[in-house]
């Protein structure tokens, strides 16, 4: 029997259609034959906690770190167990199980994962989905792959899965029974990514905290020719210039002023150029991310879950969580059915479809920028965008503008330099004027322009080297030095996607490539939602900054454990894995013994972390708090689903108590009676006022119940004032 094995459910109806397969049963379709088309809710399995391993382990102390297990284990999640059994009788009847998961890492391992546990030993066969329309679907079925060929892209699963729980589970409880010591029940949740990610934001915030802003001078011509005037800025010599090339020496920078004003100068250069600007390539996920961003504010989460969604429901474009901008050659012979498809769906791009040359040889086309998957594109399938959200929309025009302008021909302008010397200073400025817009006619906003280009928008006069010049105004302005931006979600994203400029040791600089990230380009969002929800970051409108919580946290952890560049020469050995150039057991090996080491040394300095700075600032978590009303412990103030409430810390207790108004209410208090209640009719004992249960949606009567309840249930009802009727006169 032949099985094919999904990711999700959406995924396998998909796959069942193309495949002719239409009879549901529960937890697969199948044809009554030999083909079986079955599905996976995400993962199955989930990894061992340490008490899984030995119950000893439930108790978080410092003496039983590190933990690193003999031999890796998993459990099949509660959530999924309906579906495991499902699948794993279906895999016991199969002589060949076909890997329908997303074809990347995670998809790889959800599927391999079962395929392990269950034993299998049949023949394994890889479709590699890219888009989930008919097309793509039957193109995918008749590449299979074989199971040499992923096989690897498991292993750097299996090491990822495992990194992040070696790293998780002990610094994790590491840093929160230290922080105890120090006073904070808090839990600190470390990780090999989030805790660099977080380090990233400390350090911006920190720069800028700490920044003292330099006063530099700008001095800014007018100058007047024969045929006409521009403005040009003064270059100032190197002597009197900072690291940026920026004048810091006033003095001089006033001497210039009344030397140049009113004089005569000359064109000392003059030259005008042709040049060529191709159209931008199309996304990846993390452009696209970035572009959404700046463009209309989303969140990276959003984008992925929108582009998610073009790509599973709407089968509209192709696979999201990619992180390459070019296509595959073989992708040339699509042009015209993706064009045609587009056009299908939405008649009003047919106008930009004509303008497009199909044969152009486009420089997204290439083979050796392209891996598991390419950039984000319009499938050959038409789609319904009626049934798109506004950001549906938004996304899938820009992915389908921006393949079409791979088919444009380039943006052209006239670049004109010009050097003007006064009184022997150097004054500089360049125009920019378009000569064919190409490409640019797909695009209303100016988000595609390239670096600089705003700047270049000056027109200037005919201009001709050695031609006179007057400067007729000059103009000096004081200026003060910035701090680099906060980060915003885009420029976070960036920072996360090439993290190698921000590493500062030399170990990781040697090694690191200039593209290494924090992540990939499937994680990199939830990491930013997981550092938000843990409390370490927060947004204030559209920018990112550190909590107390996380400046605390990175104070308090080594810098090895903070630093990007250790997460992204890990990142480098998982890509090193998948392509078959590192072992798994290598790799972990070598990450346990770097864990075993360090975790021993904190050990061994808790005390002084604690007395340390760091943890000065983790005191400075500590809230305000009440001792509780059972017994005398710490309580905490805690937000439920219905609010907030009070809840004792000390387990031996655990306790809980109403909230009101920040503080917690004591029930001792509340349950003090009234100086008007009666006494209990059955033990004499004073009563208390109580509402009664509503009834058939009915506000029921209050009523005096004992206090004694439920030892004694006496009950007397509440005597109520008879209302006086008013006379009504006629």
């Amino acid at each position: 029997m032949n099985v094919y094995l999904c990711e999700k459910p959406s995924q396998a109806k998909d796959l069942a259609a193309v495949l002719g397969i239409g009879n549901r049963k529960d937890g697969f379709f199948t044809d009554g034959g030999q083909n079986v088309v079955t599905w996976a809710f995400g993962h199955l399995l989930e990894q061992f906690m340490p008490d899984d391993y030995d119950p000893a382990l439930k108790a978080w102390k410092i003496e039983s770190l590190p933990i690193i297990p003999g031999t890796w284990k998993s459990k099949v999640k509660k959530s999924g167990a309906k579906q495991y059994k499902v699948i794993q009788q279906l895999i016991n009847k199969a002589s060949v199980v076909y890997i329908a998961t997303d074809y990347d890492r995670e998809g790889e391992t959800i599927a391999r994962d079962l395929l392990e546990r269950f034993r299998f030993a049949g023949a394994i066969k890889r479709v590699p989905l890219t888009s989930l329309d008919e097309i793509s679907i039957q193109e995918a079925l008749r590449n299979t792959l074989d199971d040499y060929q992923t096989r690897p892209l498991f292993h750097a699963g299996q090491a990822r899965t495992r990194a992040d729980w070696l790293v998780g589970m002990n610094f994790s409880r590491l840093f929160t029974v230290i922080a105890g010591q120090a006073g904070i029940r808090e839990t600190f949740h470390i990780g090999r990514v989030i805790t660099p990610l977080v380090g990233l934001v400390v350090a911006r915030d920190k720069s800028i905290d700490n920044f003292v802003p330099e006063p530099y001078y700008e001095l800014t011509a007018g100058i007047q020719v024969q045929r006409g005037s521009f403005k040009a800025k003064w270059q100032p010599p190197e002597e009197v210039c900072d690291s940026e090339g920026r004048c810091i020496n006033k003095a001089f920078a006033e001497q210039v002023l009344n030397d140049v004003r009113g004089q005569r100068g000359v064109i000392a250069k003059a030259e005008t150029k042709d040049h060529k600007s191709s159209a931008p390539l199309p996304f990846s996920l993390s452009n696209l991310q970035l572009y959404a961003s700046k463009k209309w504010g989303y969140t990276a989460q959003e984008v992925l879950d929108t582009a998610q969604s073009l790509y599973e429901t709407h089968k509209a474009t192709t696979y999201p969580r990619t992180d390459s901008d070019y296509l595959p050659e073989s992708q040339r012979g699509d042009v015209r059915q993706i064009f045609q498809a587009m056009i299908l769906s939405d008649d009003s791009i047919s106008g930009l479809v004509a303008g497009a040359d199909p044969d152009r040889k486009a420089r997204a086309f290439n083979d050796k920028k392209v891996q598991a998957h390419h950039a984000i594109i319009p499938t050959r399938t038409k789609c319904d965008i009626s049934r798109m959200s506004d950001k549906e929309r938004n996304l899938y025009d820009i992915i389908r503008r921006r393949y079409i302008a791979q088919f444009y021909a380039p943006y052209e302008y006239q670049q004109t330099d010009v050097v003007v010397v006064c009184r022997e200073q150097t004054f500089l400025t360049s125009g920019r004027v378009p000569t064919a817009q190409g490409w640019k006619v797909l695009f209303d906003d100016r988000d595609d322009e390239e670096d600089g280009e705003k700047e270049n928008q000056q027109l200037l006069p005919p201009l001709n080297t050695g031609e006179p010049a007057q400067v007729d105004i000059a103009d000096l302005a004081d200026k003060m030095t910035r701090p680099a931006p906060h980060f915003t979600e885009a420029t976070l994203l960036a920072a996360m996607k090439n993290v190698a400029r921000f590493v500062d040791e030399p170990k990781f600089k040697k090694i690191l490539k200039e593209t290494a990230g924090l992540g990939t380009e499937a994680t990199r969002a939830g990491i930013i939602e997981g550092a938000l929800t843990k409390g370490y970051i927060k947004r204030e409108k559209r920018v990112i900054k550190a909590t107390d919580k996380g400046r605390a946290v990175i104070s308090l952890v080594p810098h090895i454990i903070s630093s990007p560049g250790m997460t992204a020469a890990w990142e480098q050995e998982l890509e090193k894995i998948a392509s078959g150039e590192q072992q798994l057991s290598v790799f972990i090996r070598q990450l346990e013994g770097w864990l075993s080491k360090l975790v021993i040394q904190i050990k061994q300095r808790s005390a002084e972390l604690i007395s340390s700075e760091a943890g000065n600032q983790l005191k400075s978590l500590a809230p305000v708090t009440f001792p509780c009303f059972t017994c005398g412990g710490p309580m905490k103030r805690i937000k439920g689903k219905n609010g907030f409430f009070w809840g004792c810390q000390n387990r031996a207790c655990d306790k809980t108590f109403k909230d009101s108004r920040g503080k917690p209410v004591d029930p001792a208090i509340v349950a003090k009676p009234p100086r008007n209640a009666p006494d209990c009719p059955q033990c004499g004992t004073t009563m208390m006022k109580r509402q009664g249960k509503p009834k058939d949606g009915k506000k029921a009567d209050a009523f005096w119940g004992c206090t004694r309840y439920p030892e004694c249930k006496g009950t007397k009802p509440v005597a109520t004032r008879k209302r006086t009727k008013t006379k009504e006169y006629s």
